[in-house]
């Protein structure tokens, strides 16, 4: 990459199960939120926003990996609070 990153890396899975259960809503809301679309960092550089095809927790999307931790479940309702932990 020839831009930088952010502190945070943020990835909203798109795969086939996360899609169904809603990711794009998800994603909106993220892009929404952080005032940034996929691929880009914030100009603050906390936050850097990707997509990603699978994570491999199926069973538990949409899923949002946030550095090394794993978000399962999630909608647009819960991209904020899950923001304001990383604050």
């Amino acid at each position: 990459s020839f831009a930088p990153k952010g502190r945070h890396t943020i990835k909203v899975c798109l795969g086939t199960a996360c899609h169904v259960r809603g990711a794009g809503r998800v994603l909106d809301k993220m892009e929404t939120d952080l005032g940034i679309k996929r691929t880009e960092t914030t100009p603050d550089l906390k936050y850097t926003l990707e997509t990603v095809n699978c994570v491999g927790c199926c069973a538990l999307g949409p899923m949002v990996m946030i550095d090394d931790k794993y978000h399962g479940q999630m909608t647009g309702d819960k991209v904020s609070p899950l923001l304001a932990k990383y604050e």
